[in-house]
C-alpha cells in the first residue's frame, strides 16, 4: 500500500495536478481560448509525471526501455485515472495497488524490480530451455510485468474500461474545472 500512496501522491497528487495549473497560467497567455490552454497543459503535465514515474524506476533490477516506456504508458493511465476521478487519487492508489498485489502476490511475479517473497501461486513458470527468452518476453522477466510485452495492452484495456466505465465527459468537466479554478479566482 505504501509504494502505491507515495507514488500516486507524489506524481499525480503534487506533480500532475500542481504541473497542469502551474502550465496552465502560463499557457493561458499562448493561446487565444482557454479549453486549448488547459488541454496542452494537461498533455504536458502527463508528459512530464510519466517521465520522472519511469525515471524513478530506471535503476530497478532488470529495467530496461521496454519496461521505462511501459512504466510511462503507466503514467498516462494514472493520470486519465486522476481526471475522470474528478482529481481524486482514491482511483489511481486502487489501480496502482490492485497491480502490485495482484501481479506480485497473488501470481507470484516481481514488481518493477522487486521481487516478490510470498505469494499465492506462481502461475507462470521460469523454464530453463532455449525458448526461454520467449516466455520472458511475456511475463517481463527480472523487472516483472511491466517489462513484458503484455503491459501496454493491460494499459490500454484499463485506459479503455476506466473511461467507458467513468464517462470521457468526465475528463472534459476535470479540464473545464482547472481552468476555472485560475480564471475565476479573485
Amino acid at each position: 500500500v505504501g509504494v502505491s500512496i507515495n507514488e500516486e501522491v507524489m506524481l499525480r497528487g503534487w506533480m500532475f495536478t500542481l504541473g497542469c495549473r502551474g502550465i496552465l497560467a502560463m499557457a493561458l497567455d499562448w493561446f487565444e481560448d482557454s479549453s486549448d490552454a488547459a488541454t496542452f497543459s494537461i498533455i504536458a503535465s502527463i508528459i512530464l509525471q510519466s517521465s520522472l514515474f519511469s525515471f524513478l524506476h530506471l535503476h530497478s533490477p532488470g529495467s530496461s526501455y521496454v519496461s521505462l516506456l511501459n512504466l510511462f504508458l503507466g503514467g498516462i493511465a494514472a493520470s486519465i485515472n486522476v481526471m475522470v476521478a474528478g482529481g481524486s487519487l482514491w482511483l489511481g492508489i486502487g489501480w496502482h495497488f490492485g497491480w502490485n498485489i495482484f501481479m506480485g502476490h497473488m501470481l507470484g511475479r516481481s514488481t518493477s524490480g522487486i521481487p516478490m517473497s510470498c505469494a499465492c501461486t506462481d502461475v507462470i513458470p521460469r523454464p530453463k530451455s532455449p525458448h526461454k527468452k520467449c516466455v520472458v518476453n511475456y511475463h517481463g522477466g527480472t523487472f516483472g510485468p511491466e517489462q513484458g510485452v503484455l503491459a501496454p495492452l493491460a494499459y490500454v484495456i484499463g485506459i479503455i474500461l476506466v473511461i467507458c466505465v467513468c464517462g470521457f465527459d468526465e475528463m472534459i468537466v476535470w479540464r473545464d474545472g482547472l481552468v476555472s479554478s485560475l480564471t475565476d479566482s479573485p
